[in-house]
């Protein structure tokens, strides 16, 4: 039988049409069956609007989620993310003209404590500018969908709070797959390229002269939170060898599991945000008390002590370069501490936490009777910067006298590096 050349193209054609759609057939299939394990999870999500249903997703299902496709699932199904229609929120990196820029407003415009949080759940922060920026389009590791979902949803950090600290490092050495840095001073950890870094998938500690161990920034502790309780809510957990795999990319079947479990885990009945015990704590500026442990630190504004292991007492301390007393709130009730009491660093004042979760502590420059904080002439910024004010601090008596000397060489040796450095 003879052919006419446009009869031939046209069986040519439909070949190939037929054989590209058992193809995509194929891997249809093929998806459905590999991904069985996130079936009941793609339906709930369908059931919700969120996406189509298990055969309609089966061929996306190995997809990586960007920023963007996370942010709009969790506008959907978490409608309590939303702020008010006509409210302007600044949103680096997703202009008023973006086609994201509402979903972007409504769920990180709704972060607790905003705006000033808005930067925990950034793609790109850079803390020593103090600027941020979002990527809609920035493909998610399975460390960046933790942290952007730990700033969402503060509960699963929460589930770790009564953590012993002394058994941090050996919890977090658990996660196999994470890596970590050991620095022999603060100092030494500023220099390191990762310092303060929330999307790195790293730990810093600080090796102690005592041998001690612990986490080198507020930051480094924030993601250790969010780790664990991510892994003990059974939200996102370490394989059977203890690997959480940080760096490889999230699958829209992963995305979708999780969402559920999160949905789940505030019982089934969407998001409701309930504050923190530390969002009710009245002063921003916070220290931290634990187990175990004695601190020193260099600050000149009031702040709130926080009682992170629920211990029963401080023991508390001060040095300055002239009388600063101490106006101390604990569970409402106020007590001023003179700066001779406090000074004597053999002798610590002794102040009962009485199950209070945290102290609030307002220092008081005597001879103006001033508050010691934000400085509103440069007379005063000079004055609160030569005070060299230090609190020492810890849960059992201790004689601060050689922490005292510790930590004027440790601040000689940071002033000396910002000299180098300048």
């Amino acid at each position: 039988m003879n052919y006419s050349r446009w009869h031939m193209l046209f069986i040519t054609v439909l070949s190939f049409s037929l054989l590209a759609t058992s193809t995509v057939s194929a891997a249809t299939t093929t998806n459905a069956k590999k991904y069985k394990w996130a079936k009941p999870a793609v339906e709930f999500m369908a059931s919700h609007g969120v996406m189509q249903s298990y055969e309609q997703e089966a061929d996306r299902l190995n997809q990586t989620v960007s920023k963007a496709e996370l942010t709009q699932m969790i506008h959907t199904l978490f409608k309590e993310f939303r702020v008010e229609p006509d409210k302007k929120i600044e949103i680096p990196g997703v202009p008023e003209g973006s086609t994201y820029y509402s979903i972007f407003r409504d769920v990180y415009g709704s972060i607790p404590s905003n705006p000033w949080s808005l930067n925990a759940a950034a793609d790109q922060v850079d803390y020593s500018s103090y600027t941020f920026a979002y990527q809609p389009d920035k493909l998610l590791s399975r460390w960046d969908l933790m942290i952007t979902l730990n700033v969402l949803f503060p509960r699963m950090s929460e589930a770790v709070q009564d953590r012993q600290y002394k058994d941090t490092f050996a919890q977090a050495k658990s996660f196999k797959d994470i890596p970590h840095k050991k620095f022999s001073s603060p100092e030494a950890y500023d220099k390191w390229i990762n310092a303060d870094q929330l999307l790195t998938a790293e730990f810093g500690w600080i090796q102690s002269k005592d041998k001690s161990i612990y986490l080198s920034s507020e930051i480094d502790g924030g993601k250790l939170d969010a780790l664990l309780g991510f892994s003990k809510a059974g939200i996102m957990k370490p394989d059977a060898k203890g690997n959480f795999y940080p760096n490889q990319k999230v699958t829209l079947a992963e995305t979708a599991v999780i969402l559920q479990r999160i949905y789940n885990f505030y019982g089934g009945k969407g998001y409701k945000h309930q504050p923190t015990k530390d969002e009710l704590i009245p002063n921003g500026t916070r220290l931290f008390l634990h187990k175990g442990e004695k601190s020193a630190t260099g600050t000149t504004g009031d702040f709130a002590l926080v009682n992170a292991d629920d211990v029963s007492t401080l023991y508390l301390s001060i040095s300055a370069k002239e009388p600063v007393d101490l106006r101390i709130t604990v569970n409402g009730e106020s007590i001023t501490y003179t700066y001779e009491r406090l000074n004597v660093l053999d002798a610590p004042v002794i102040i009962p936490f009485d199950g209070a979760y945290y102290a609030e502590i307002y220092p008081i420059l005597r001879r103006t009777g001033k508050l010691v904080g934000e400085p509103e002439t440069d007379k005063e910024a000079e004055v609160y910067n030569n005070l060299n004010l230090a609190y020492f601090t810890s849960d059992h008596w201790t004689d601060f006298t050689e922490t005292k000397l510790d930590f004027d060489d440790s601040q000689r040796k940071y002033e000396q590096y910002l000299k180098e450095n300048e």
